[in-house]
Protein backbone atom coordinates (compact mmCIF):
# COMPACT_ATOMS: atom_id res chain seq x y z
CA UNK A 1 0.00 0.00 0.00
CA UNK A 2 2.35 2.44 0.90
CA UNK A 3 5.00 1.67 -2.04
CA UNK A 4 1.66 2.32 -4.40
CA UNK A 5 1.30 5.67 -2.36
CA UNK A 6 5.19 6.64 -3.55
CA UNK A 7 4.03 5.58 -7.00
CA UNK A 8 1.05 7.82 -6.66
CA UNK A 9 2.98 10.45 -5.49
CA UNK A 10 6.20 10.23 -8.07
CA UNK A 11 3.42 10.42 -10.96
CA UNK A 12 2.05 13.16 -9.35
CA UNK A 13 2.63 16.41 -11.34
CA UNK A 14 1.95 18.75 -9.02
CA UNK A 15 4.61 16.66 -6.63
CA UNK A 16 6.54 16.47 -9.80
CA UNK A 17 6.35 20.19 -9.87
CA UNK A 18 7.40 20.81 -6.49
CA UNK A 19 10.40 18.68 -6.88
CA UNK A 20 11.74 20.32 -9.63
CA UNK A 21 11.56 23.40 -8.08
CA UNK A 22 13.40 22.62 -5.29
CA UNK A 23 16.27 20.91 -7.08
CA UNK A 24 16.12 24.44 -8.96
CA UNK A 25 16.07 26.27 -5.45
CA UNK A 26 18.71 23.94 -3.86
CA UNK A 27 21.44 23.21 -6.39
CA UNK A 28 21.52 25.48 -9.46
CA UNK A 29 24.30 27.85 -9.01
CA UNK A 30 27.77 28.02 -10.13
CA UNK A 31 30.30 26.60 -8.03
CA UNK A 32 30.74 23.97 -4.91
CA UNK A 33 28.28 23.08 -2.55
CA UNK A 34 29.24 25.30 0.00
CA UNK A 35 27.06 26.77 3.08
CA UNK A 36 28.86 30.50 1.71
CA UNK A 37 28.16 30.19 -1.76
CA UNK A 38 24.23 29.21 -2.13
CA UNK A 39 23.88 32.33 0.11
CA UNK A 40 25.55 34.91 -1.86
CA UNK A 41 24.29 32.94 -5.08
CA UNK A 42 20.62 33.09 -3.44
CA UNK A 43 20.60 37.09 -2.69
CA UNK A 44 17.54 39.26 -1.91
CA UNK A 45 16.43 39.48 -6.12
CA UNK A 46 17.02 35.79 -6.26
CA UNK A 47 14.85 34.87 -3.16
CA UNK A 48 12.11 37.36 -4.92
CA UNK A 49 12.02 35.55 -7.91
CA UNK A 50 11.50 32.04 -6.33
CA UNK A 51 9.12 33.22 -4.25
CA UNK A 52 7.06 34.58 -7.35
CA UNK A 53 7.79 31.01 -8.64
CA UNK A 54 5.88 29.48 -5.59
CA UNK A 55 2.95 31.57 -6.20
CA UNK A 56 2.32 30.77 -9.65
CA UNK A 57 2.78 26.98 -9.13
CA UNK A 58 0.26 26.86 -5.79
CA UNK A 59 -2.09 28.37 -8.21
CA UNK A 60 -1.27 26.30 -10.86
CA UNK A 61 -1.41 23.32 -8.25
CA UNK A 62 -5.16 24.22 -6.75
CA UNK A 63 -5.94 24.78 -10.69
CA UNK A 64 -7.43 28.27 -10.55
CA UNK A 65 -7.43 29.62 -13.78
CA UNK A 66 -5.63 27.07 -15.12
CA UNK A 67 -4.75 28.21 -18.40
CA UNK A 68 -4.32 31.28 -17.48
CA UNK A 69 -1.85 30.38 -14.54
CA UNK A 70 -0.13 28.11 -17.17
CA UNK A 71 0.63 30.68 -19.69
CA UNK A 72 1.93 32.34 -16.84
CA UNK A 73 3.93 30.15 -14.87
CA UNK A 74 6.00 29.09 -18.03
CA UNK A 75 6.55 32.55 -19.27
CA UNK A 76 8.03 33.07 -15.90
CA UNK A 77 10.06 29.41 -15.45
CA UNK A 78 11.76 30.30 -18.68
CA UNK A 79 12.67 33.82 -17.49
CA UNK A 80 13.65 32.22 -14.05
CA UNK A 81 16.14 29.56 -15.79
CA UNK A 82 17.50 32.30 -17.69
CA UNK A 83 18.24 34.40 -15.17
CA UNK A 84 19.88 31.28 -13.09
CA UNK A 85 22.01 29.84 -15.73
CA UNK A 86 23.32 33.93 -16.22
CA UNK A 87 24.23 33.28 -12.66
CA UNK A 88 26.23 30.29 -13.42
CA UNK A 89 27.65 31.16 -16.78
CA UNK A 90 29.10 34.28 -15.63
CA UNK A 91 29.47 33.29 -12.14
CA UNK A 92 27.75 36.34 -10.41
CA UNK A 93 25.22 37.44 -8.43
CA UNK A 94 21.91 38.41 -10.07
CA UNK A 95 20.79 41.88 -8.35
CA UNK A 96 19.01 44.73 -8.57
CA UNK A 97 21.85 46.57 -10.44
CA UNK A 98 22.30 44.18 -12.84
CA UNK A 99 18.47 43.94 -13.63
CA UNK A 100 18.51 47.83 -13.66
CA UNK A 101 21.30 47.70 -15.93
CA UNK A 102 19.83 44.93 -18.43
CA UNK A 103 16.63 47.18 -18.17
CA UNK A 104 18.26 50.51 -19.65
CA UNK A 105 20.49 49.05 -21.91
CA UNK A 106 18.41 46.43 -23.71
CA UNK A 107 18.77 47.85 -27.01
CA UNK A 108 22.19 47.08 -26.81
CA UNK A 109 22.43 43.53 -24.28
CA UNK A 110 19.84 41.70 -26.70
CA UNK A 111 21.88 41.18 -29.27
CA UNK A 112 24.62 39.09 -26.46
CA UNK A 113 21.38 36.81 -26.30
CA UNK A 114 22.66 34.16 -28.42
CA UNK A 115 25.82 34.01 -27.76
CA UNK A 116 24.73 33.81 -24.24
CA UNK A 117 23.25 30.46 -25.37
CA UNK A 118 26.84 29.60 -26.36
CA UNK A 119 28.10 29.37 -23.30
CA UNK A 120 25.72 26.59 -21.81
CA UNK A 121 26.39 23.08 -21.24
CA UNK A 122 23.94 20.07 -20.92
CA UNK A 123 23.11 21.38 -17.25
CA UNK A 124 21.63 24.40 -18.60
CA UNK A 125 19.33 23.02 -20.82
CA UNK A 126 18.35 20.35 -19.51
CA UNK A 127 15.64 21.95 -17.12
CA UNK A 128 13.91 23.41 -20.41
CA UNK A 129 13.83 19.84 -21.71
CA UNK A 130 12.20 18.96 -18.29
CA UNK A 131 9.70 22.23 -18.48
CA UNK A 132 8.54 20.62 -22.08
CA UNK A 133 7.69 17.56 -20.55
CA UNK A 134 5.75 18.78 -17.85
CA UNK A 135 3.24 20.71 -20.57
CA UNK A 136 3.76 17.98 -23.22
CA UNK A 137 2.67 20.00 -26.12
CA UNK A 138 2.39 16.98 -28.29
CA UNK A 139 0.52 14.93 -26.07
CA UNK A 140 3.40 12.39 -27.17
CA UNK A 141 3.66 10.50 -23.44
CA UNK A 142 -0.30 11.26 -22.48
CA UNK A 143 -0.90 9.45 -25.38
CA UNK A 144 1.18 6.14 -24.78
CA UNK A 145 0.51 6.73 -20.59
CA UNK A 146 4.62 7.43 -19.71
CA UNK A 147 5.54 9.52 -17.55
CA UNK A 148 9.58 10.34 -17.66
CA UNK A 149 9.58 13.21 -15.47
CA UNK A 150 10.55 11.99 -12.75
CA UNK A 151 13.43 10.03 -13.91
CA UNK A 152 14.63 12.92 -15.72
CA UNK A 153 15.03 15.00 -12.40
CA UNK A 154 16.86 12.22 -10.98
CA UNK A 155 18.78 13.29 -14.01
CA UNK A 156 18.93 16.43 -13.83
CA UNK A 157 19.98 16.00 -9.94
CA UNK A 158 23.13 13.30 -11.17
CA UNK A 159 24.23 16.52 -13.90
CA UNK A 160 24.54 19.07 -11.17
CA UNK A 161 26.44 17.30 -8.73
CA UNK A 162 28.35 16.25 -11.74
CA UNK A 163 29.06 19.85 -13.20
CA UNK A 164 30.63 20.99 -9.78
CA UNK A 165 33.40 18.02 -10.73
CA UNK A 166 34.41 19.61 -13.91
CA UNK A 167 35.80 22.92 -13.68
CA UNK A 168 37.88 23.13 -16.70
CA UNK A 169 40.22 25.37 -18.49
CA UNK A 170 40.63 25.34 -22.43
CA UNK A 171 44.29 25.18 -23.20
CA UNK A 172 46.37 28.14 -24.99
CA UNK A 173 46.69 27.53 -28.36
CA UNK A 174 49.02 29.85 -29.33
CA UNK A 175 53.26 28.83 -29.28
CA UNK A 176 55.82 31.02 -28.71
CA UNK A 177 57.53 33.21 -31.41
CA UNK A 178 61.16 32.68 -31.84
CA UNK A 179 61.19 35.75 -33.36
CA UNK A 180 64.65 37.83 -31.62
CA UNK A 181 64.09 40.92 -30.74
CA UNK A 182 66.09 43.51 -28.00
CA UNK A 183 63.53 44.27 -25.20
CA UNK A 184 63.86 47.23 -22.69
CA UNK A 185 62.63 47.83 -19.59
CA UNK A 186 63.22 51.70 -18.67
CA UNK A 187 62.86 54.86 -20.76
CA UNK A 188 63.92 58.46 -19.40
CA UNK A 189 61.92 60.94 -21.98
CA UNK A 190 59.98 61.03 -25.05
CA UNK A 191 60.36 63.95 -26.94
CA UNK A 192 56.64 66.43 -26.79
CA UNK A 193 56.90 66.88 -30.57
CA UNK A 194 56.89 63.18 -31.03
CA UNK A 195 53.49 61.65 -32.89
CA UNK A 196 51.49 59.13 -30.15
CA UNK A 197 49.60 56.33 -31.40
CA UNK A 198 47.70 53.51 -28.64
CA UNK A 199 46.04 50.82 -29.97
CA UNK A 200 43.61 49.34 -27.36
CA UNK A 201 42.71 46.00 -28.03
CA UNK A 202 39.29 44.06 -26.61
CA UNK A 203 39.22 41.53 -24.78
CA UNK A 204 43.09 40.21 -25.31
CA UNK A 205 44.88 39.27 -22.36
CA UNK A 206 48.55 38.41 -22.30
CA UNK A 207 48.46 35.66 -22.63
CA UNK A 208 46.44 35.16 -25.72
CA UNK A 209 48.72 37.94 -27.61
CA UNK A 210 52.31 36.11 -26.53
CA UNK A 211 52.40 33.73 -29.33
CA UNK A 212 50.75 35.78 -31.90
CA UNK A 213 53.19 36.37 -34.81
CA UNK A 214 53.75 40.35 -36.22
CA UNK A 215 56.53 41.49 -38.57
CA UNK A 216 57.81 44.00 -35.98
CA UNK A 217 56.85 43.21 -32.99
CA UNK A 218 58.21 40.06 -30.67
CA UNK A 219 55.28 39.59 -28.85
CA UNK A 220 56.66 36.52 -27.21
CA UNK A 221 58.97 39.71 -25.01
CA UNK A 222 55.62 40.05 -22.78
CA UNK A 223 56.44 36.89 -21.17
CA UNK A 224 57.59 37.64 -17.34
CA UNK A 225 55.74 41.06 -16.90
CA UNK A 226 52.18 42.39 -15.72
CA UNK A 227 50.28 44.70 -16.27
CA UNK A 228 46.83 45.25 -14.37
CA UNK A 229 43.35 47.11 -15.15
CA UNK A 230 41.58 47.52 -12.06
CA UNK A 231 38.28 45.91 -13.79
CA UNK A 232 37.59 44.34 -16.05
CA UNK A 233 35.07 46.15 -18.55
CA UNK A 234 35.21 48.35 -21.42
CA UNK A 235 33.66 51.65 -20.99
CA UNK A 236 35.15 51.83 -16.98
CA UNK A 237 38.89 50.74 -18.23
CA UNK A 238 39.22 53.18 -21.36
CA UNK A 239 38.06 56.04 -19.09
CA UNK A 240 41.04 55.07 -16.68
CA UNK A 241 43.68 54.85 -19.28
CA UNK A 242 42.95 58.41 -20.06
CA UNK A 243 42.07 59.82 -16.36
CA UNK A 244 44.21 57.87 -14.00
CA UNK A 245 40.78 56.79 -12.03
CA UNK A 246 39.84 53.50 -11.67
CA UNK A 247 36.00 54.69 -9.84
CA UNK A 248 36.04 51.15 -8.82
CA UNK A 249 32.71 51.60 -6.68
CA UNK A 250 30.30 52.46 -9.60
CA UNK A 251 29.52 50.82 -12.82
CA UNK A 252 29.28 53.38 -15.29
CA UNK A 253 31.68 56.50 -16.35
CA UNK A 254 31.35 59.37 -13.67
CA UNK A 255 32.59 62.47 -15.54
CA UNK A 256 33.42 65.85 -13.87
CA UNK A 257 34.47 68.81 -15.64
CA UNK A 258 38.10 68.70 -13.23
CA UNK A 259 38.16 65.26 -14.27
CA UNK A 260 37.67 66.03 -17.86
CA UNK A 261 39.90 68.77 -17.24
CA UNK A 262 42.62 67.11 -16.00
CA UNK A 263 42.74 64.09 -18.59
CA UNK A 264 45.42 62.63 -20.65
CA UNK A 265 44.18 63.92 -23.90
CA UNK A 266 42.90 67.70 -22.57
CA UNK A 267 46.38 67.91 -21.03
CA UNK A 268 48.50 67.22 -24.40
CA UNK A 269 46.48 69.48 -26.04
CA UNK A 270 46.52 71.77 -23.79
CA UNK A 271 50.50 71.62 -22.59
CA UNK A 272 51.91 70.22 -25.86
CA UNK A 273 49.62 71.36 -28.84
CA UNK A 274 48.81 67.92 -29.47
CA UNK A 275 45.79 67.27 -31.92
CA UNK A 276 43.88 64.19 -30.72
CA UNK A 277 41.72 61.95 -32.45
CA UNK A 278 39.91 58.83 -31.23
CA UNK A 279 38.72 56.27 -34.04
CA UNK A 280 36.65 53.59 -32.22
CA UNK A 281 35.02 50.93 -33.64
CA UNK A 282 32.20 49.81 -31.34
CA UNK A 283 29.77 52.64 -30.25
CA UNK A 284 30.14 55.41 -27.77
CA UNK A 285 26.70 55.30 -27.21
CA UNK A 286 26.69 53.13 -23.89
CA UNK A 287 27.18 53.50 -20.46
CA UNK A 288 28.13 57.27 -20.93
CA UNK A 289 31.23 57.35 -23.05
CA UNK A 290 29.26 59.59 -25.55
CA UNK A 291 29.10 62.01 -22.38
CA UNK A 292 33.19 62.17 -21.95
CA UNK A 293 34.99 61.00 -24.55
CA UNK A 294 33.88 63.86 -26.81
CA UNK A 295 34.48 66.83 -24.31
CA UNK A 296 38.16 65.37 -23.93
CA UNK A 297 39.38 64.41 -27.54
CA UNK A 298 38.93 67.19 -30.52
CA UNK A 299 37.69 64.66 -31.84
CA UNK A 300 35.89 61.48 -31.69
CA UNK A 301 34.82 58.36 -34.94
CA UNK A 302 33.03 55.64 -33.24
CA UNK A 303 31.56 52.98 -35.01
CA UNK A 304 27.66 55.32 -35.70
CA UNK A 305 30.01 57.67 -37.79
CA UNK A 306 32.48 54.80 -39.46
CA UNK A 307 29.13 52.76 -40.84
CA UNK A 308 28.45 56.20 -42.65
CA UNK A 309 31.50 56.98 -43.77
CA UNK A 310 32.31 52.87 -45.54
CA UNK A 311 30.52 50.83 -47.42
CA UNK A 312 30.32 48.29 -43.86
CA UNK A 313 26.40 46.37 -44.67
CA UNK A 314 28.37 42.98 -44.51
CA UNK A 315 31.36 43.46 -42.40
CA UNK A 316 29.44 44.76 -38.62
CA UNK A 317 28.41 42.76 -36.22
CA UNK A 318 26.25 43.47 -32.97
CA UNK A 319 29.42 45.45 -30.91
CA UNK A 320 31.52 46.42 -33.36
CA UNK A 321 32.62 46.56 -37.34
CA UNK A 322 35.29 44.84 -39.40
CA UNK A 323 38.45 47.11 -37.86
CA UNK A 324 40.36 47.32 -41.18
CA UNK A 325 38.65 51.00 -41.70
CA UNK A 326 40.69 52.05 -39.24
CA UNK A 327 43.69 51.93 -41.95
CA UNK A 328 41.31 54.06 -43.66
CA UNK A 329 41.13 56.94 -41.54
CA UNK A 330 44.85 57.10 -40.80
CA UNK A 331 45.21 57.73 -44.40
CA UNK A 332 43.73 61.12 -43.55
CA UNK A 333 46.27 62.22 -41.23
CA UNK A 334 48.80 64.95 -41.45
CA UNK A 335 51.67 63.17 -39.93
CA UNK A 336 54.32 66.38 -40.66
CA UNK A 337 52.04 68.74 -39.28
CA UNK A 338 51.70 69.23 -35.32
CA UNK A 339 52.07 65.87 -32.80
CA UNK A 340 49.40 63.48 -32.81
CA UNK A 341 47.61 61.45 -29.97
CA UNK A 342 45.58 58.89 -31.93
CA UNK A 343 43.47 56.29 -29.50
CA UNK A 344 42.05 53.32 -31.34
CA UNK A 345 39.33 51.14 -29.70
CA UNK A 346 39.58 48.03 -31.66
CA UNK A 347 36.25 45.73 -31.73
CA UNK A 348 36.75 42.15 -33.58
CA UNK A 349 38.58 40.26 -30.30
CA UNK A 350 34.75 40.95 -28.75
CA UNK A 351 32.31 38.46 -28.59
CA UNK A 352 31.16 36.56 -31.00
CA UNK A 353 34.30 37.38 -32.55
CA UNK A 354 34.09 38.76 -35.59
CA UNK A 355 36.53 37.47 -38.70
CA UNK A 356 36.44 38.72 -42.22
CA UNK A 357 38.31 35.83 -43.47
CA UNK A 358 36.42 32.99 -41.37
CA UNK A 359 32.79 33.92 -40.72
CA UNK A 360 31.87 29.90 -40.03
CA UNK A 361 30.26 31.25 -36.49
CA UNK A 362 30.20 26.88 -35.72
CA UNK A 363 34.43 27.12 -35.46
CA UNK A 364 35.04 27.31 -31.33
CA UNK A 365 35.20 30.57 -30.03
CA UNK A 366 38.18 30.03 -28.56
CA UNK A 367 39.43 29.52 -32.36
CA UNK A 368 37.49 32.09 -33.49
CA UNK A 369 39.18 34.98 -30.69
CA UNK A 370 42.20 33.36 -32.17
CA UNK A 371 41.87 34.55 -35.52
CA UNK A 372 40.37 37.91 -35.24
CA UNK A 373 42.86 38.79 -32.40
CA UNK A 374 45.99 37.30 -35.90
CA UNK A 375 43.81 39.90 -37.95
CA UNK A 376 43.96 42.56 -35.64
CA UNK A 377 47.82 42.50 -35.31
CA UNK A 378 47.47 42.20 -39.00
CA UNK A 379 46.19 45.40 -39.38
CA UNK A 380 48.42 46.84 -36.68
CA UNK A 381 51.34 45.82 -39.08
CA UNK A 382 49.62 47.24 -41.61
CA UNK A 383 49.69 50.69 -39.69
CA UNK A 384 53.10 50.50 -38.60
CA UNK A 385 54.31 50.23 -42.34
CA UNK A 386 51.98 52.85 -43.37
CA UNK A 387 53.51 55.28 -40.71
CA UNK A 388 57.00 54.25 -41.15
CA UNK A 389 56.69 55.47 -44.46
CA UNK A 390 54.33 58.84 -44.30
CA UNK A 391 56.03 60.14 -40.94
CA UNK A 392 59.55 61.84 -40.24
CA UNK A 393 59.01 62.23 -36.73
CA UNK A 394 59.62 59.55 -34.27
CA UNK A 395 56.04 57.29 -33.67
CA UNK A 396 55.72 55.95 -29.90
CA UNK A 397 52.64 53.22 -30.69
CA UNK A 398 51.46 51.49 -27.45
CA UNK A 399 49.94 48.44 -27.71
CA UNK A 400 47.38 47.17 -24.97
CA UNK A 401 44.05 46.08 -24.46
CA UNK A 402 40.74 47.11 -22.39
CA UNK A 403 40.67 43.71 -20.33
CA UNK A 404 41.08 40.17 -20.71
CA UNK A 405 39.00 37.57 -21.64
CA UNK A 406 38.34 33.92 -19.73
CA UNK A 407 37.05 31.02 -21.87
CA UNK A 408 36.31 28.66 -19.22
CA UNK A 409 39.04 29.13 -16.32
CA UNK A 410 37.93 28.68 -13.25
CA UNK A 411 34.53 28.39 -14.66
CA UNK A 412 34.84 32.14 -16.10
CA UNK A 413 33.30 32.42 -19.53
CA UNK A 414 33.89 36.32 -21.21
CA UNK A 415 34.68 39.15 -18.74
CA UNK A 416 33.50 41.34 -16.11
CA UNK A 417 33.12 39.02 -13.17
CA UNK A 418 36.89 37.06 -12.58
CA UNK A 419 39.97 38.94 -11.15
CA UNK A 420 42.48 36.24 -12.18
CA UNK A 421 45.24 37.09 -14.90
CA UNK A 422 43.05 35.51 -17.68
CA UNK A 423 40.37 38.64 -17.22
CA UNK A 424 43.03 41.63 -15.95
CA UNK A 425 46.44 40.99 -16.47
CA UNK A 426 46.57 43.03 -20.64
CA UNK A 427 49.53 43.16 -22.29
CA UNK A 428 51.50 46.48 -22.19
CA UNK A 429 54.28 47.95 -24.63
CA UNK A 430 55.51 51.05 -26.27
CA UNK A 431 57.41 50.37 -29.89
CA UNK A 432 59.46 53.14 -31.27
CA UNK A 433 58.24 53.01 -35.09
CA UNK A 434 61.28 54.81 -36.43
CA UNK A 435 63.72 53.43 -34.44
CA UNK A 436 62.32 49.47 -34.35
CA UNK A 437 62.57 49.55 -30.35
CA UNK A 438 60.60 47.70 -27.73
CA UNK A 439 60.40 48.78 -24.42
CA UNK A 440 58.21 46.41 -21.68
CA UNK A 441 57.78 47.76 -18.28
CA UNK A 442 58.40 44.96 -15.59
CA UNK A 443 55.28 45.71 -13.54
CA UNK A 444 52.38 48.65 -14.29
CA UNK A 445 48.57 49.91 -14.44
CA UNK A 446 46.51 51.45 -16.31
CA UNK A 447 45.94 54.13 -13.61
CA UNK A 448 49.27 55.04 -13.77
CA UNK A 449 49.53 55.57 -17.59
CA UNK A 450 48.72 59.31 -17.89
CA UNK A 451 51.32 59.96 -15.10
CA UNK A 452 53.93 57.99 -16.60
CA UNK A 453 53.30 59.49 -20.24
CA UNK A 454 53.01 62.93 -19.00
CA UNK A 455 56.37 62.21 -16.95
CA UNK A 456 58.42 60.70 -19.90
CA UNK A 457 57.44 64.06 -22.08
CA UNK A 458 58.58 66.79 -19.39
CA UNK A 459 62.96 67.36 -19.59
CA UNK A 460 64.34 65.87 -17.43
CA UNK A 461 65.41 68.74 -15.51
CA UNK A 462 61.89 69.88 -14.62
CA UNK A 463 60.44 66.17 -13.86
CA UNK A 464 59.59 65.18 -10.01
CA UNK A 465 60.55 61.98 -8.34
CA UNK A 466 57.74 60.38 -9.34
CA UNK A 467 57.21 56.69 -8.02
CA UNK A 468 53.93 56.04 -10.43
CA UNK A 469 55.80 56.17 -13.81
CA UNK A 470 56.20 52.30 -14.53
CA UNK A 471 59.21 52.66 -16.95
CA UNK A 472 61.05 53.70 -14.24
CA UNK A 473 63.77 51.53 -11.72
CA UNK A 474 61.64 52.93 -8.27
CA UNK A 475 58.23 51.95 -9.71
CA UNK A 476 56.15 50.27 -7.11
CA UNK A 477 52.45 49.10 -7.58
CA UNK A 478 49.62 49.24 -4.99
CA UNK A 479 45.97 48.69 -6.65
CA UNK A 480 42.73 47.59 -5.09
CA UNK A 481 41.22 45.05 -8.10
CA UNK A 482 36.74 44.67 -8.37
CA UNK A 483 34.71 42.76 -10.38
CA UNK A 484 32.41 45.07 -12.90
CA UNK A 485 28.60 45.90 -11.08
CA UNK A 486 28.86 42.68 -9.05
CA UNK A 487 30.70 42.14 -5.44
CA UNK A 488 31.62 38.15 -6.47
CA UNK A 489 35.59 39.24 -6.11
CA UNK A 490 37.57 41.63 -4.69
CA UNK A 491 41.31 41.82 -5.33
CA UNK A 492 44.90 43.86 -4.22
CA UNK A 493 47.89 43.54 -5.75
CA UNK A 494 50.51 44.51 -3.38
CA UNK A 495 54.03 43.63 -2.80
CA UNK A 496 55.27 41.47 -5.43
CA UNK A 497 51.64 39.71 -4.35
CA UNK A 498 48.25 39.36 -5.39
CA UNK A 499 44.82 38.72 -3.52
CA UNK A 500 41.49 37.75 -4.54
CA UNK A 501 38.94 37.79 -1.89
CA UNK A 502 36.05 35.26 -3.03
CA UNK A 503 32.94 36.62 -1.72
CA UNK A 504 30.96 33.35 -2.39
CA UNK A 505 33.48 31.46 -0.42
CA UNK A 506 34.40 34.11 2.32
CA UNK A 507 37.69 33.03 1.48
CA UNK A 508 40.86 35.26 0.63
CA UNK A 509 43.75 33.49 -2.11
CA UNK A 510 47.45 34.86 -1.55
CA UNK A 511 49.43 34.00 -4.87
CA UNK A 512 52.28 34.74 -7.19
CA UNK A 513 51.75 37.86 -9.85
CA UNK A 514 50.99 34.86 -12.34
CA UNK A 515 48.07 33.32 -10.52
CA UNK A 516 50.25 30.31 -9.23
CA UNK A 517 51.24 29.08 -5.76
CA UNK A 518 47.44 30.20 -4.44
CA UNK A 519 47.18 29.78 -0.91
CA UNK A 520 43.94 30.27 1.62
CA UNK A 521 44.95 33.01 4.47
CA UNK A 522 43.97 31.77 7.96
CA UNK A 523 45.46 34.57 9.93
CA UNK A 524 41.85 36.56 10.88
CA UNK A 525 44.12 39.81 11.47
CA UNK A 526 46.18 39.40 8.44
CA UNK A 527 42.89 39.10 6.63
CA UNK A 528 41.35 41.55 8.13
CA UNK A 529 43.86 44.06 7.43
CA UNK A 530 44.31 43.02 3.87
CA UNK A 531 40.14 43.25 3.09
CA UNK A 532 40.36 46.59 4.86
CA UNK A 533 42.62 48.03 1.75
CA UNK A 534 40.25 46.29 -0.68
CA UNK A 535 36.99 47.98 -0.02
CA UNK A 536 38.32 51.24 1.72
CA UNK A 537 41.51 51.95 -0.26
CA UNK A 538 41.01 54.73 -2.68
CA UNK A 539 42.40 55.78 -6.15
CA UNK A 540 43.88 58.74 -7.85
Amino acid sequence: MKLNNLKLILNSSKYQWILFYLILYSFHFPGEFTWSGWIYYHGVFQQILFIIGVLLIILNVLQLNSRINKFFLIIYMVSLLHALNYQWVYQTQLNFHLFEYAVQNFGILWKEFFPFLHEWSMVHYFPFLILILFYDPFLVFTRYRVNPTFLLLIVYLLLLFQSKLNDQTLPSIHQKQNQKQNRNRFINHIPNDSHIVMIVLEGVSRKHLIGVSSNYINFSSLENSHFYIPMPHTSKSLFTWMTGESQINSSRIQSTKQIEGESLPFLLKQKYFYETKMIYTQSIYFEGMNLFFPNVFQEVQDKTVLEKKFDTQKKYFSWGMDDRVVISEFKHLNFDSQPLLIVVGLSQTHSPYFTHSHQDVALPKVLRHTKALEENIELIDELISYIKTNSKKETFLFITADHGESFGEGGAHAHNYSLYNQEIDVPFLMYKIQSNELLIPKLGSSIHFKQTLLDLLQKESHRKENSQNFFSSNYQLELVLKTWNSEIQRGLVLDQKKYIFHTDKDTLYEMDLDDKNRKIILDSKLKEQLLKKMYEHMQN
